[in-house]
């Protein structure tokens, strides 16, 4: 049960309405937005923000709590929505133990100040955000609304008593929270901080594969749907929560390092998306890859390639190599598209002890448009991403600790390959020296130089020390004869 505590009552009565109060909140959240992690516009300039629309989450003798949706133009011109959850108190109100970063910052109002804080960060605004998305109330006010839906609504909520709160640390562009109960497994709530029209991939994938009865991920209790004049798009998701596991990244990485075995484990893992990979196509189905989604993707990745090689020059000295990799993919054919995972690598997966491999964040590239992330993709970008993360391993052992690990990789590249192709059917010939067709290992060539030239403009950009992990792999493709991608990463020397 919560701890009593005393309290400075908060009279509404002596306060303007709400909706004034919450008219002098631009000015504070355009000091304090821009140095939350989960801001996706730094470096943009000060922004201008107004308030697109709020509802009232719970109303407490000592505090408020609100969502707000708030609109941030930028210096250039650029909009973005966000998802701003508050609680407003007198400022010398006991509450619970004030947690680092929670502070947003005081309202000077007639009938006496407010402080407000994130409600993330906030005990009582926590239990309000969860509350109102288990309870199937939903909220609504101003331009705003907000509806609760249960995966399964004949099913008991995993929820104990005396629940109890926490933020996870770590997180960038979303905020989750940690949900512990006396008598129930925990929960993780996510909060999605960027808004944008259409459904969510993360919670529309993983709740078909819930319903579909996956254990490959995280089981989905739950959703909140936020609505305003602009949008309709999920602002909250619930679902099982692992604690105590590692994900494949520490797992491939510690192992790699003693020189220790992962074949069998990465063999696995690419069973185990060939095994999502057939449960999304059961649950959402397929669509022919037909001539204009093909030149549509291909063209896509000779932009990227041409934006990439503009800014790295060492990109630019394969681009020859690539069109070629490229020029064959659209000879070809192409298996059937589907929804995807979309940003898949290492560290999105987890190790479940007597359960295996289970994905997480099905959200996909973070930077592409959320239209595009909802359209079905080639499967093929999914494996590729995984060798990309695999390739990556063997980067960060040379990078960071001096040792080889390329001849390991290949093998666990391999293995993954085996693993991959045995579950989804496209089993090769020893002669295919990669355990897959031809025309697939033509097909992730080219997904796995484009990861890689994504990845070339990342790492110049942040971490120029790591640039030789994807500049090795645009080696290897660009190599004379095609190279099978199960094969020796390259050095990072």
């Amino acid at each position: 049960m919560d701890e009593m505590r005393p309290t400075a009552l908060l009279d509404v009565t002596a306060l303007p309405p709400l909706g004034e109060v919450l008219d002098l909140l631009p000015e504070l959240l355009a000091a304090w937005m821009p140095a939350q992690r989960w801001y996706a516009h730094k470096g943009a300039g000060t922004p201008t923000i107004a308030i697109d629309g709020w509802a009232t989450l719970r109303v407490a003798p000592d505090h408020v709590v609100v969502l707000v949706v708030a609109a941030v133009r930028l210096e250039h011109g650029a909009e973005a929505l966000y998802q701003v959850p508050l609680v407003l108190r007198r400022p010398d109100a006991p509450s619970p133990a004030r947690e680092e970063g929670a502070e947003v910052g005081v309202l000077a109002v007639p009938g006496g100040p407010l402080r407000v804080d994130d409600a993330a960060r906030d005990a009582d605004g926590r239990a309000a955000l969860i509350a109102t998305l288990v309870s199937g109330d939903g909220a609504a006010g101003p331009g705003l609304s907000l509806a609760s839906h249960r995966t399964a609504p004949d099913a008991p909520l995993p929820l104990g008593r005396a629940m109890r709160s926490r933020i996870l640390s770590g997180e960038q562009s979303n905020t989750s929270l940690i949900v512990e109960t006396e008598g129930a497994s925990p929960l993780i709530v996510k909060l999605f901080r960027v808004l944008q029209d259409g459904e969510n991939p993360d919670v529309v994938l993983q709740g078909a594969l819930t319903r579909q009865g996956s254990t490959r991920v995280p089981a989905v209790v739950g959703s909140a749907t936020v609505r305003t004049a602009g949008l309709r798009t999920h602002g909250l998701f619930a679902q099982e929560f692992l604690p105590g596991v590692e994900d494949a990244w520490r797992v491939a990485l510690r192992l790699a390092l003693a020189g220790e075995d992962f074949t069998e484990a990465a063999r696995h893992l690419g069973s185990t998306l060939a095994e999502v990979h057939r449960d999304l196509t059961a649950a959402l189905g397929t669509v022919a890859a037909d001539e204009q989604m093909v030149s549509g993707m291909l063209a896509q990745m000779r932009r990227r390639v041409e934006e990439v090689a503009a800014e790295v020059p060492q990109v630019a000295a394969h681009r020859e190599h690539l069109e070629s990799l490229l020029d064959a993919a659209a000879g070809v054919p192409w298996p059937a598209m589907q929804r995807i995972h979309g940003d898949l690598h290492l560290g999105q997966v987890l190790l479940v002890p007597e359960r295996g491999w289970v994905l997480l964040d099905f959200e996909g590239e973070p930077l592409r448009p959320l239209a595009e992330r909802a359209l079905p993709d080639s499967p093929l970008r999914d494996v590729a991403g995984m060798l990309r993360s695999l390739d990556y391993v063997a980067g960060a052992v040379a990078l960071e600790h001096g040792a080889d690990a390329a001849q390991w990789t290949a093998a666990v590249r391999a293995a993954f390959l085996e693993g991959w192709s045995g579950g989804a059917g496209t089993e090769g010939t020893p002669a295919d020296g990669a355990g897959v067709p031809e025309a697939t290992a033509v097909l992730l060539a080219a997904f796995e130089a484009d990861k890689a030239v994504y990845e070339a403009l990342y790492e110049a950009r942040n971490r120029p020390g790591w640039l030789p992990i994807p500049l090795g792999a645009l080696e290897r493709l660009s190599a004379p004869g095609l190279s099978a991608p199960g094969g020796a990463a390259a050095s990072a020397d």
